[in-house]
């Protein structure tokens, strides 16, 4: 199914304008918000905005949707997973997004994952040294951000800096350029701070932080969670192998791509249990990855209908 489906531009398409309409009516009809109590202090004003401009707020939400969309494509593409062109990696996000009911409520994880986005349409290792620089302080600046407002965005640092290391020859300046954009909001944050005689309320805010929430409610799961985590990591470690195995005859740039990828989940799967997001809703940090993992699976031909089941079979747990 889902291998016919990739070989259809107009099919894909169609069920992206439908997963996307899905996504727009639970933002705009169901969608809440995280309590600020426990959060960082970017995320209690993104509260407060939601608070008294809702509309506002759901609308900036649904545009990040379609970010993400555009995102997950386009790397897809740029990196040459595929020999054609294709709208899989949407799709398939889309559809673990609104099987997973991960836009019933905003979250820090949502954020995040939105900051991902981002870095998966800025960076790209085969730049010129002197873009490279600029985009990597950018980096760096959109990843103060996002811990900001989720400490478990910290990730994105140590996915980044094992990126530049990996790919990069002058490494070391990248990494420091990298941690000079991370640290150029907290001192401009800090130094606001000082000016505006709060800094006692500031750190105060960063006492009141919930940590590790994911660890501290997991031995409070349903069964059924339990059941859907274990499935879904299950599932994640298969596709990883299949698509491995996809893609060892193909150019080592692309392997390479592959690899990020890997550094990516990597990275995310240590830093979600940092935060103050409670499992399964923590798996959101992980979907960027594994609706690429998907999008590889599909493309052989080889046990297409056991892909197709094990897809299907994720979803279905999500949704419960």
């Amino acid at each position: 199914m889902f291998h016919l489906l990739n070989k259809n531009l107009n099919l894909q398409l169609f069920f992206l304008a439908v997963l996307t309409g899905w996504a727009g009516w639970t933002i705009f009809s169901r969608m809440t918000i995280m309590p600020a109590e426990g959060n960082m202090i970017l995320f209690q004003f993104i509260v407060n905005v939601w608070t008294k401009a809702p509309v506002l707020a759901r609308l900036c939400v649904f545009v990040m949707v379609v970010t993400l969309t555009v995102a997950v494509n386009r790397h897809f593409d740029s990196r040459h997973f595929h020999d054609s062109r294709t709208y899989m990696p949407g799709v398939f996000l889309l559809l673990l997004l609104n099987c997973g009911q991960f836009l019933h409520t905003l979250t820090p994880a949502f954020l995040t994952l939105f900051a991902i986005a981002l870095m998966m349409i800025l960076y790209s290792p085969g730049d010129q040294a002197a873009r490279m620089k600029e985009r990597i302080f950018t980096l760096g600046l959109i990843i103060a951000i996002a811990t900001m407002v989720d400490l478990s965005a910290s990730g994105l640092a140590l996915f980044l800096i094992m990126l530049i290391a990996v790919n990069d020859v002058s490494s070391f300046k990248g990494i420091l350029i990298l941690l000079t954009g991370i640290l150029l909001p907290y001192i401009y944050a800090f130094s606001i701070a000082f000016i505006a005689d709060s800094v006692p309320g500031l750190l105060h805010s960063w006492r009141q932080l919930d940590l590790f929430e994911p660890v501290k409610q997991f031995t409070r799961l349903r069964i059924i969670d339990y059941v859907t985590l274990g499935w879904f990591f299950v599932l994640t470690a298969i596709l990883m192998i299949r698509d491995k195995r996809l893609l060892d005859s193909k150019l080592i740039v692309i392997r390479q791509a592959f690899n990020n990828i890997n550094m990516l989940l990597f990275a995310m799967f240590l830093f979600l249990w940092l935060g103050i997001v409670p499992l399964p809703a923590a798996l959101t940090y992980l979907l960027l990855p594994v609706s690429i993992y998907i999008s590889l699976a599909v493309t052989s031909k080889k046990q297409k209908y056991i892909i197709d089941l094990l897809i299907v079979s994720i979803c279905m747990l999500l949704w419960l």
